[in-house]
């Protein structure tokens, strides 16, 4: 994995695994202007912004063909989110809890379900994004888009997961936030053991 120098003396770790140049060149771009650029510097970004880029770029089918010259500018959009975390003076990771700041019901809970999986259902075996897979991704998303019964929530949730997923490189989970997943996890459980044995209970 490669890191991306966004100035001559700043060099960043990527939020995901980097292998095609192109992509890593917008990577660049994206945290460089998020932290430097005109009237940027401010802080992370919504989630509307990746929301709407993506899709705006499906409805315009830029992302039909695995092949489309669109998706390397994709590390712009997640360079974006990336270096909107970044203290342009300091260089460090702003006190911020999530990646964006999440405005939509569905990315919150795509987001959440995303750092869940990450920390709770494929460890020990994970392995980090790659450009490669998300482009992937993109892809199926752009053709299934139209196929499903709420294409924009659905979009939307989809790409919480990712962007959840992400944000674990940059922001590790802490103990309340852990401890409130297992929380959750017990409650659902509970309710579904209540249903459960509800069921079971024979017809007098």
């Amino acid at each position: 994995m490669q890191s991306i120098h966004v100035t001559r003396s700043f060099a960043v770790e990527p939020l995901l695994d980097i292998h095609n140049d192109e992509f890593a060149h917008w990577y660049e771009l994206g945290v460089w202007w998020a932290m430097y650029g005109e009237e940027q510097g401010k802080g992370p970004y919504r989630d509307r912004y990746i929301i709407d880029v993506l899709h705006d770029g499906i409805l315009s089918h830029w992302f039909d063909s695995i092949t489309s010259g669109w998706f390397p500018m994709v590390g712009f959009n997640i360079g974006m989110l990336h270096g909107g975390m970044l203290n342009p003076c300091t260089h460090e990771v702003r006190p911020y809890g999530d990646l964006v700041i999440i405005t939509d019901n569905d990315f919150r809970r795509g987001y959440h379900a995303g750092r869940r999986y990450r920390y709770f259902e494929c460890l020990p075996a994970y392995e980090r994004m790659t450009d490669a897979f998300l482009v992937e991704t993109i892809n199926s998303w752009a053709l299934e888009y139209h196929e499903w019964k709420e294409p924009l929530a659905c979009l939307t949730f989809a790409i919480g997961c990712r962007v959840g997923e992400l944000s674990s490189e940059l922001l590790p989970m802490h103990e309340p936030e852990r401890a409130k997943i297992e929380a959750e996890d017990r409650a659902f459980l509970a309710a579904y053991d209540a249903s459960s044995a509800t069921l079971l209970l024979p017809t007098l």
